[in-house]
């Protein structure tokens, strides 16, 4: 009993650690000490299926089951099992974002990710899960952005407009992998 406990305390403090260690990363990239634009924005999915069959469709691993384009590289676990702790790195308008995903509790459903853009931006990306009858689900999805510069200003001010946009795009194509998954 106590062996867990303190597995889970050094659990804990080793992903704190990693979430400082992305901010440490944010901040030495040069960031002025004035404030940045900043924008949050969620889109409402309902996709047809339960949540356990929704749910790994959102880690950065089986993304890519609905997400043609999606590829990242994946730098820990080596299994690349989704669990949180998790980094990998994606290509995103030109530039290497990192990831790290926080939270990927299947019991609460919800996963978070952090995510830098150096020089650009950081973002915070929340999804939660809701069942919706027995072959329904809603999935709430919040991106939140800060620039860390000038040049990532006009990006983040874009960004609370246009991420909206594109909920028809992943409802349609989440829905799409989902009827795959779901036939007999």
């Amino acid at each position: 009993m106590v062996l867990t406990k303190y597995i889970t305390i050094s659990y804990i403090t080793i992903m704190n650690y990693r979430t400082g260690a992305v901010l440490i990363a944010c901040l030495s990239c040069g960031v002025s000490a004035q404030t940045r634009e900043h924008a949050e924005a969620s889109i409402v999915l309902h996709l047809p299926a339960p949540p356990s069959v929704v749910f790994p469709l959102f880690g950065p691993v089986r993304e890519s089951e609905w997400a043609p384009h999606w590829n990242p590289t994946i730098l820990y676990p080596l299994d690349r099992s989704q669990k949180a702790g998790m980094v990998f790195t994606t290509g995103h308008h030109g530039q290497d974002e990192v990831w790290v995903l926080t939270t990927y509790d299947e019991t609460a459903l919800q996963i978070k990710y952090v995510i830098v853009s150096e020089g650009q931006n950081a973002a915070q990306l929340d999804i939660s899960l809701k069942g919706i009858g027995e072959k329904e689900t809603e999935a709430t999805v919040t991106h939140r952005l800060t620039s860390l510069s000038e040049a990532g200003d006009g990006f983040v001010k874009d960004f609370a407009g246009q991420f909206p946009l594109e909920r028809d795009h992943w409802e349609h194509a989440i829905s799409a992998r989902l009827r795959e998954l779901m036939r007999p």
